[in-house]
This record gives structure tokens, C-alpha cells and sequence, in this order.
């Protein structure tokens, strides 16, 4: 067998059932291609089992460290491909992003440059974000699509562009450029901000980022539709953000107030009961003003709470 053309590396933590529907879609995606994948499963509790039928394509590792930043290293160390391909477990590919993706880095092989493509949520997932309060909140703040999460920054709808930033939910870049950048930075212990210093590795390097907003992936966060799941990935989120300020990058600074932040650690003292007000607004969009805002303080102080968490030095 010939040396890939394409290694697909997806770290995965405990989402057995998400990753079983991501496995299935990627491996349909690259039959006609010379692609390999390779599941760096970051659990210490739970195997991940690749079924015989996937096994010729798809292998899985062991990350022997913790976090998803050291997942991709370890990943990117295992590709045999000159293109890696950095996805998320609940990305769905089709073959027509893979030839996008091919595509992009024989058109511009000359260049320095690493590519995301779009996505939004599947259409199912996007019919029930319409019919809840918490998925009409996502909605609106643009939690459910990349043109949401990019929102303040440049967006063209129509044609590739460059982005000051990349996002690792599906990141094309070619492996000698991944090398050069020196990878993602392992001190960080959850997902979140080590995108954020990975871009800025890449700016060091004169590595540009681009987005083809043509092709379109599916995010299948129908697993994270709970509230309470999803705070406590915010306040995780607040945490990376507090280990890249202790790395250096002060511009990630919160400065707090003293009012502010007292509101922020009365309402963590008081976080059930003020779920409970929220479990209480009827499923209106008539109130859903109010709900936002509820939300909004939930936001805060979740990242607030995380943000104060001091890191521990690897």
C-alpha cells in the first residue's frame, strides 16, 4: 500500500455514540481517496473500538498525556500523510469536503496557508435549536454555525478568504507547516483558547489561515443541547482562557470590576436557584428576551468562575 495522501485526526473524549456517526461519515467521505484516519482517544475510562469494516482506513491511539491539544500533537507525530487534517468528533465530512480540501492544497501548493471549511448544525439538530429556549438563545448569539463564532471578524460568503484565526473543528494545513509552527501548545488542559495561540504560532511562521465558506460540513453537537453540560464546558473555556494569560497572552486579559465580580460569585453561590427561575419561563418567544438575559449572567459567571481557577503547570 502507497503512503496516504491525506491523514484525518480526530481526538475524542467519552462520546462513544457521537463518534460512532462521525466514524461512519468520514470513512463513506474518503472510499476514493488514498486517506488514512486516525482516532487519538483521549478518555482513560472508555476504548475506543474501531469496527473490522473500518480497519483497512481508520486505526486508533491511546493518548498516553491528557487534553486535546496533545491529542493533535500525537496525531500529527502517527500521520503518514503530507496533509493533515485536524476534525473535531462530531464533525460530519462528505466526500465533496475532502475534495475541497484537496483541492485548495494543490491550487495554492506554493503558498504558506491552512484552510478551515464552513459548517453549521445539521438540519434536524437546527429544527429543535428553533423549538427550545436554550437552542433559540445558541441561535441568536451564533453558537450554531462558524459564521456565528466568527462574528466581529471579515466574512465573504462567496469566495475563499483569509481569517486572522483558525479553528481546529476541521483544519486542513500541510504536515512540514504543522512541524515548522511547532504544534499546539500541551500546556493547555482543555479544549478552547489553544487555537487562539495556535494561530498566533502560525502568524509567527507566516502560515495564513483561510476559510472556503463553499463547502459546508455538518457540527453535531446533539449531545450538548444540555444547559448544564454546556455551562460547564464555558466555565472549562474560562479556565484555558486563564492558561494562556499566564503564558503570556495579555491581550486574554478579563479585568473584572469589583461590582461585576461580585455579581458574578453571588449568582455561582446561587447558580440552582437561578436555574430554577430560568426552568420557569414558558417556551415562548415572546420571552425569550428575558431568558437571554438570564443566560447571559449564567455565561458570565461561568466563565468568571473558571477564569479564577489558577492552572496547574504541566
Amino acid at each position: 500500500m502507497t503512503s496516504p495522501e491525506l491523514s484525518l485526526i480526530i481526538p475524542s473524549k467519552d462520546r462513544a455514540s457521537i463518534l460512532a456517526v462521525t466514524l461512519a461519515k468520514v470513512y463513506q467521505a474518503i472510499q476514493n481517496v488514498n486517506a488514512e484516519v486516525l482516532i487519538i482517544n483521549d478518555s482513560k475510562t472508555e476504548e475506543v473500538i474501531v469496527p473490522v469494516e473500518y480497519q483497512d482506513k481508520v486505526r486508533a491511539i491511546n493518548n498516553p498525556s491528557s487534553g486535546v491539544a496533545s491529542a493533535r500533537n500525537l496525531g500529527a507525530r502517527h500521520a503518514a500523510a503530507p496533509l493533515l487534517v485536524f476534525m473535531d468528533d462530531d464533525m460530519w465530512v462528505s466526500a465533496d469536503n475532502i475534495k475541497a480540501t484537496l483541492a485548495l492544497h494543490q491550487q495554492y501548493k506554493k503558498e504558506a496557508w491552512c484552510f478551515n471549511l464552513n459548517w453549521v448544525y445539521p438540519p434536524d439538530l437546527q429544527a429543535y435549536v428553533q423549538s427550545t429556549q436554550f437552542g433559540r438563545y445558541l441561535h441568536h448569539y451564533g453558537f450554531d454555525s462558524l459564521e456565528g463564532w466568527c462574528r466581529g471578524l471579515p466574512w465573504d460568503n462567496h469566495k475563499l478568504f483569509a481569517t486572522p484565526g483558525i479553528t481546529s473543528q476541521y483544519l486542513a494545513i500541510r504536515k512540514v507547516d504543522f512541524e515548522q509552527s511547532g504544534g499546539y501548545n500541551e500546556k493547555f488542559p482543555h479544549a478552547g483558547f489553544e487555537d487562539h495561540e495556535f494561530s498566533q504560532r502560525l502568524a509567527a511562521h507566516s502560515i495564513q489561515p483561510y476559510i472556503l465558506p463553499t463547502s459546508v460540513m455538518y457540527h453535531n453537537e446533539a449531545d450538548r443541547m444540555n444547559l448544564h453540560a454546556w455551562l460547564a464546558r464555558k466555565r472549562r473555556g474560562g479556565e484555558t482562557r486563564r492558561v494562556a494569560v499566564e503564558l503570556g497572552h495579555k491581550e486574554l486579559v478579563y479585568n473584572y470590576g469589583a461590582l461585576k465580580g461580585g455579581i458574578y460569585r453571588v449568582v455561582g453561590a446561587v447558580q440552582p436557584l437561578v436555574l430554577g427561575v430560568l426552568s420557569l419561563i414558558p417556551n415562548t418567544k415572546a420571552l425569550d428576551k428575558l431568558y437571554f438575559s438570564i443566560m447571559n449572567l449564567l455565561l458570565g459567571t461561568a466563565l468568571y468562575t473558571g477564569y479564577q481557577t489558577l492552572p496547574q503547570r504541566k
